[in-house]
């Protein structure tokens, strides 16, 4: 199970390396126009890093 503090630190680190793969602010706008494929995303970088 990952704590609170750890999740936020992890989202952080995903939406960090998002943009740098795809271009600065790509994290949120997928997350604003594909909320599912967003989640999908976070769900595999979650389960990859646990």
């Amino acid at each position: 199970m990952v704590s609170p503090k750890t999740g936020i630190k992890i989202y952080e680190q995903f939406i960090e390396l998002t943009n740098q793969i795809f271009w600065d602010g790509y994290a949120e706008q997928m997350a604003s126009e594909n909320p599912a494929r967003f989640q999908q995303e976070l769900n595999e970088f979650f389960n990859t890093y646990q």
